[in-house]
C-alpha cells in the first residue's frame, strides 16, 4: 500500500468517525476520539506512515476540523425557525 492509498483510507476513517462521535458540543473530546481511532487502526493493522505522529496529528486536526466545518455549513446546518 502506497501512501496515497493509506490517506485516502485514514480519509475513510476519519468519515466515518466524525459520524460515530457525532453529538451535542463536547467537539474537543469528539476530535480526540476520532484520532484515536485513527491511530488504533494503524496499530491494529501494522500501518506505518513514513512521518512522525505529530505530522500525522496535525493532518488529522486539519482533516476533522475541515470535514466538520462542511457538515456544519450542509448536511447538519440547522433549519431556520
Amino acid at each position: 500500500m502506497n501512501l496515497f492509498e493509506t490517506f485516502q483510507i485514514i480519509g475513510r476513517i476519519v468519515s466515518l468517525g466524525v459520524f460515530l462521535v457525532e453529538r451535542p458540543k463536547d467537539g474537543v473530546n469528539k476530535k480526540e476520539e476520532v484520532k484515536k481511532m485513527v491511530f488504533d487502526f494503524l496499530d491494529d493493522f501494522n500501518i506505518r506512515l513514513p512521518i512522525p505522529d505529530i505530522v500525522l496529528d496535525y493532518v488529522l486536526d486539519f482533516m476533522i476540523d475541515n470535514l466538520v466545518d462542511f457538515l456544519n455549513q450542509t448536511l447538519w446546518k440547522k433549519q431556520a425557525a
